[in-house]
């Protein structure tokens, strides 16, 4: 009997952890992940999928590279949008080498469908102008996702 109750407290305890990390992950499993505004299949110049992007309403992309684009030495990935014709071509960031990553580009209007998002080779730390001068490795027209 007297051990019984020895283990009582731990027992407690531990019923009371379990408790609480079942509840941790049922609300971050069931919580509503942001949802993208659009979606965009970036094509290398072959015509062949490199990258997928999800935009969002809060200026952000995620980026899931489908290669692995060479980055030479005193290069960089820079991405980029147009939305549109008379503002031209915005930085949204730069990469270092083709991995999944999420940017936060410069305040822009709400990302639309068919807008051109690309992916450039630019010396480092980015384009010198302000604009793409390398070539294009990857580019696509944003679609909206169902629902």
């Amino acid at each position: 009997r007297r051990r019984a109750g020895a283990w009582r407290p731990a027992l407690m305890a531990a019923s009371i952890a379990a408790a609480l990390g079942v509840g941790y992950l049922a609300g971050t499993t069931l919580s509503p992940r942001p949802q993208p505004v659009v979606v965009v299949v970036l094509d290398t110049p072959d015509a062949v999928p490199g990258a997928i992007f999800e935009a969002f309403a809060d200026d952000t992309v995620r980026i899931v590279p489908l290669q692995d684009f060479a980055v030479p030495e005193g290069k960089t990935l820079q991405v980029w949008t147009l939305y549109d014709q008379s503002v031209g071509p915005v930085s949204i960031g730069t990469l270092p080498r083709a991995t999944p990553a999420v940017l936060r580009g410069p305040s822009q209007p709400r990302p639309q469908a068919e807008q051109l998002y690309e992916i450039t080779l630019e010396p480092a730390p980015g384009s010198p102008t302000g604009r793409p001068t390398g070539p294009i490795i990857v580019k696509g027209f944003a679609k909206r996702p169902p629902g």
